[in-house]
């Protein structure tokens, strides 16, 4: 097979029928960084939103937390980017919490590298346990 063509065998490590789902990085207050900004549409496809991919380092990991993913944790935080005063607020300490600057105009990919404090919180998707980013705090 050549660098161009895919195997049609998905091979993983062990069998599937013995995994069980792992454990979410617990609720919490933990430092990260924005990896990713990109302005995508809701899944209606009626709004713009900010879609930012944080990544939440393996040191931040509760020392008892065993399930994470040695390289960090990348958890997706997702804002309407509307001129509502709701949103216009919530964009306002947003970009407040991160440190960066204030105006009527943001290049997403200046919030990209920024370090930030993100509040982590748990919830149950599909019969699976998650991490959510609820916001970023100053």
């Amino acid at each position: 097979m050549n660098d161009t063509e895919f195997s049609s065998i998905i091979e993983f490590d062990e069998d599937l029928a013995n995994v069980e789902a792992p454990k979410p990085l617990p609720a919490g207050v933990y430092d990260g960084v924005i990896q990713t900004a990109e302005i995508v549409k809701s899944k209606d496809g009626e709004k713009d939103m900010l879609k930012l991919g944080i990544n939440i380092s393996a040191d931040q990991y509760p020392a008892d937390y065993t399930d994470g993913n040695p390289n960090g944790t990348t958890l997706y935080y997702n804002m309407f980017i509307d001129n509502s005063p709701r949103n216009k607020f919530l964009m306002k300490q947003f970009i407040l919490a991160i440190g960066a600057p204030l105006s009527n105009r943001i290049d997403t990919t200046t919030l990209i590298g920024l370090p930030g404090r993100f509040e982590v919180t748990n919830s149950n998707y599909q019969g699976m346990d998650m991490a959510n980013i609820r916001r970023a705090v100053a």
